[in-house]
């Protein structure tokens, strides 16, 4: 038996045969087109278009196969990257509009693709500019992105649209100049959202979607953890977490293994409260509310370290996300019973329930203590975890304190297999450098506290630049 560091625990790899699938319904409605955007049949059939290379999914798949063999934790991979140079000058169609501003529009084709997003290394908008994805039945969205979302090195990474084409679209204003160069389209070949005909479930049926009543003590937590992608391709979990200062700072709690070095986390994009809407359904998950970009903090690695990683995102989420900043428990002291909040092959929202204490090891071993680092559960008694959960915390089922985050282990429906999580308690200290450890930035003012309690975000404005679904959110330090 192997360490799982696979995406894919739930079913045998041969199961995902998608060359031929088509995607039956996306996942829950998303962000619906302004008026003046709403597309008409016709509309495209001027618009330039871009066919993407045909993409080897089995071959994707024997790689991934590689991976998994391989024993290192890894994120778990759903898209495959395929790399373009795509600007305002040498692709895509313009047109003038009757208000004096400009359209510019470019259709992307990827045949088989499950999902489709974009990488763009420049992203430069004026002020009133508005960038959009979306299918050209204008049935799914994501947008609109403004000069706000800008990331730290000066580009975006979008929010995936369900299906093998995409309309990209930017409306400039009048006697205004924009940049943007689009250099990745990242073509999904494992599912991410949709809701399919031909599979009966993607995550194995053992594990309990949060909407079920095991999940009712454990509201606010559920709306703390997230799902990630990170440039593009790959998928875990994360969830916000709270400091002493309790300044809504928007740190982000994952594994190191999911984001492994400072280039990548520009390209994290997070999406909230990604679940199914009833117990008994394993699909329906609504990908709209997502924010994109966030900037490396500090991270302790999983072979020498703790495995974690701690993001802070480009902006507080949106108040209509409803997000909650988790507490946390740094004390060298083991919990009675536990909790893991997460979402198993990147699918909806789960939730796990161990009732025995944990016990300190190393990563994939049993003697105690070990090197200190990590906490074996040795057995999930109610759900279990996949590939994709790699990141969740485990919660103190007492407190409902984050006490660690996955790295990986054995356990999948049908057996009592252990998983290890990096213990926070080893996170704190890390190896004793602000870049390696959590406690300069979730005890900012040094108060020498080793827990904290969660909290929902505080009070919240828009700062009047930008209007609409993708503002920025200034905090209120209280």
């Amino acid at each position: 038996m192997s360490f799982r560091t696979s995406f894919w625990t739930a079913a045998p790899l041969a199961v995902f045969a998608f060359s031929t699938l088509i995607c039956a319904q996306a996942a829950g409605a998303v962000r619906p087109l302004p008026t003046a955007l709403e597309p008409d049949g016709s509309l495209y059939s001027a618009v330039e278009t871009r066919v993407m290379p045909m993409v080897d999914t089995a071959a994707l798949e024997a790689e991934d196969r590689d991976r998994e063999r391989s024993g290192r934790p890894f994120a778990p991979r759903f898209a495959k990257n395929i790399e373009v140079v795509y600007t305002l000058d040498n692709s895509g169609t313009w047109e003038s509009l009757n208000d004096g501003s400009r359209r510019w529009r470019l259709r992307i084709v990827s045949p088989g693709a499950l999902s489709l997003n974009l990488g763009l290394e420049r992203f430069e908008l004026p002020r009133g500019a508005e960038f959009w994805i979306f299918a050209p039945d204008g049935s799914r969205a994501q947008g609109p992105y403004t000069k706000t979302n800008q990331n730290a090195v000066g580009g975006l990474w979008t929010a995936v649209v369900i299906g093998e084409e995409i309309v990209v679209e930017l409306r400039v204003p009048m006697d205004a100049e924009a940049t943007i160069k689009i250099v990745s389209v990242n073509h999904g070949y494992r599912f991410f959202g949709e809701r399919e005909a031909l599979i009966p479930t993607k995550r194995g049926a053992c594990n309990v979607n949060v909407a079920c009543p095991e999940g009712d003590p454990w509201r606010d937590q559920i709306r703390s953890v997230a799902r990630i992608s990170i440039s593009g391709m790959y998928l875990c979990t994360a969830q916000m977490v709270n400091n002493t200062a309790e300044d809504f700072t928007p740190y982000l709690l994952t594994a190191q293994h999911c984001v492994e070095q400072s280039s990548e986390a520009p390209s994290v994009v997070t999406y909230w409260n990604f679940q199914s809407p009833e117990c008994d359904d394993f699909a329906g998950g609504n990908l709209s509310q997502n924010q994109s970009g966030s900037t490396f903090v500090s991270s302790s690695e999983y072979d020498t370290g703790s495995d974690f990683t701690l993001l802070e995102l480009d902006d507080q989420p949106q108040p209509s996300f409803n997000v909650y900043y988790s507490g946390w428990d740094a004390r060298d002291q083991l919990p009675d019973a536990t909790t893991a909040i997460h979402h198993p092959s990147g699918d909806e929202k789960s939730i796990s329930f161990d009732d025995d204490p944990p016990t300190v090891t190393s990563l994939g071993g049993s003697a105690s203590p070990g090197n200190g680092r990590y906490l074996r559960v040795a057995d999930w008694d109610l759900g279990t975890t996949e590939g994709g959960s790699s990141g969740s915390c485990l919660f103190d089922s007492a407190s409902k304190r984050c006490v660690g985050t996955l790295t990986g282990g054995y356990a999948a429906c049908g057996n009592d297999e252990p998983d290890w999580f990096g213990w926070v308690h080893a996170h704190w200290t890390g190896d004793g450098a602000s870049a390696t450890r959590l406690s300069d930035w979730l005890d900012p003012g040094n108060t020498g506290s080793l827990t904290w309690r969660g909290t929902d975000s505080g009070p919240i404005f828009t700062d009047g630049f930008e209007t609409g679904d993708k503002s920025v959110w200034s905090r209120t330090v209280p």
